[in-house]
Order: C-alpha cells, then structure tokens, then sequence
C-alpha cells in the first residue's frame, strides 16, 4: 500500500510541475535584434521590402530561442521593412489581420545554434581542403 501511495504522489508531483511559460510580450527575432510586436497595423502602402521571416520557435518550457525565433508566430511568418524606419528599429511582422508594427527592445541572448552553421561549413571547407592537399601531395 505504500508503494501505490508513494508512486501517486510521485506522478503527481511530476505533473503538478509541468507548467507552460508566459511571455511578457509577442516577439521575432531577426538577425539577432529582438522586437516587440505591437498592436499597432503597418499600411500596406508603408511596407517595403521582405527582410526576413520565422525560422524556429521560441521553447515555452524555457523561455530559450535562437535564429530568426518567435513566441508567438508560426513558422514561415514574414518580416518586411517600413518606409522612413531603419529595419534596426522597426519592422512589420505579418499578421493574420494584416501588417503589425514591431519594435526593436533588445540584441538576443548568445546562442551557439546561431553559429553552428557557419562552423558546419567551415569545416566542411577544412575537411575538403586536407582530401584536395593530401591526394595532390600523393601524386608529386
């Protein structure tokens, strides 16, 4: 009888603290620059070009994200540029109701996975480089 009661409190105490985080505001990512959405529509007449869209989603477990992420916009979910804004401060983000102005609040958390292809590659071209020299250095 001990047993069954110590594995209830145990699934229960395990499920009690599985919890869904909650964001202080919607946000995209672009180029590592972290923007609010606001609820404010952007015309389509002061849009300009697309600059980027949703990559990957923020994790709601905890709060971790990296890329061109959102916690709040699927995936594909575009960015244009705003006429008369620098992109460094504002961009619209594509909305089901139409355009929404986003504003820039603050540079994104360090993340390696922003990073892992460009080291992918490097190594690739590194790795590329030794087959080439060692199969020109084996002919001589």
């Amino acid at each position: 009888m001990r047993r069954v009661i110590g594995l209830v409190l145990l699934l229960l105490s395990i499920s009690l603290s599985t919890q869904a985080l909650s964001w202080a505001y919607a946000f995209v990512v672009l180029d590592g620059r972290v923007y609010e959405v606001m609820d404010v529509a952007v015309l389509e007449s002061d849009l300009g070009e697309v600059v980027g869209e949703v990559k990957t989603l923020a994790d709601d477990m905890d709060g971790s994200y990296y890329g061109d992420a959102s916690n709040t916009y699927p995936l594909g979910t575009k960015y244009r540029a705003v006429d008369g804004e620098s992109i460094e401060d504002v961009i619209a983000v594509e909305d089901e109701s139409g355009w929404k102005r986003a504003e820039y609040r603050h540079d994104a958390p360090f993340s390696m996975r922003d990073h892992l292809d460009k080291v992918a590659y490097a190594a690739l071209g590194i790795g590329v480089a030794l087959f080439i020299f060692t199969r020109v250095r084996k002919r001589q």
